[in-house]
């Protein structure tokens, strides 16, 4: 039985591939090496290339074969071109081992005025332990910017509310149950960690929505989310139950 836990995205990844419903939410991910780097970019119109154990979007790279050589934005910024995928290849992983980074396929994101959003979802045990929901809300990328990491990219923080409306055009009924689909996804994913293992009292999730509405599964945090952005909203609801929650397990503990 674990009882710390500080999970790799790779580890993540692995662990949530390992359930029949959940894995088909994870956009196709490997360790990068010039076959897997080379599969990618012939596979997919963008892929992401980021560190097994790097958070907040730290030197998250977003890349793309064209038609003589490669195009490449590190975080945010003008995109680098270079011709040679030998040199595309050293670029990408300079500094750093192949082994310790992920190739991963790039959801083309709903966009509010051009700028990519992320959903980021928080479930937290009470006193008794019981799981709750404890907030939702949309992350807008920074102009230029390929993460929706607001400390990293820039950006803002938006309700769910508007994002949905502003993106997708979705009506009021139709935001209610894209909000009860990511809940229960995100229900779903920490039982399922619970029920191998691992255990943890709060949860950041992030959640990526499509152009056609499709959710994906970008990154579970077991261990130590951030909940900060939940101060930038104007309605601070969100932000007080996390923090009730928060201090309500704690005193029990």
């Amino acid at each position: 039985m674990v009882t710390k836990w500080d999970p790799s995205k790779w580890e993540i990844h692995k662990l949530y591939s390992g359930h029949p419903d959940l894995k088909k939410l994870l956009p196709h991910t490997e360790i990068l090496s010039r076959g897997t780097l080379s599969e990618f970019l012939n596979r997919y119109s963008y892929v992401y290339i980021k560190g097994k154990n790097e958070h907040t979007g730290l030197r998250m790279i977003k890349a793309r074969k064209i038609r003589h050589g490669y195009e490449f934005v590190n975080v945010k910024g003008d995109p680098i071109y270079t011709e040679s995928f030998e040199d595309f290849y050293e670029q990408v992983t300079e500094g750093r081992r192949s082994s310790s980074i992920l190739v991963q396929r790039a959801i083309d994101l709903a966009k509010i005025e051009g700028r990519p959003f992320s959903t980021r979802l928080m479930l937290m045990r009470d006193r008794r332990e019981k799981w709750q929901y404890a907030g939702m809300l949309a992350k807008v990328a920074g102009e230029h910017s390929v993460v929706t990491n607001i400390r990293r990219g820039g950006g803002y923080a938006a309700t769910i509310e508007h994002a949905l409306s502003k993106s997708l055009g979705y009506s009021r009924e139709q935001i209610e149950r894209m909000k009860e689909k990511i809940i229960d996804t995100g229900y779903r994913l920490i039982r399922y960690a619970a029920k191998r293992g691992y255990k943890t009292y709060e949860t950041g999730i992030d959640i990526g929505i499509d152009k056609k509405g499709q959710i994906w599964i970008i990154e579970v945090n077991l261990a130590y989310p951030s909940y900060g952005l939940f101060n930038r909203l104007e309605d601070k609801t969100y932000y007080r139950r996390i923090k009730e929650l928060a201090a309500e397990y704690k005193k029990k503990k």
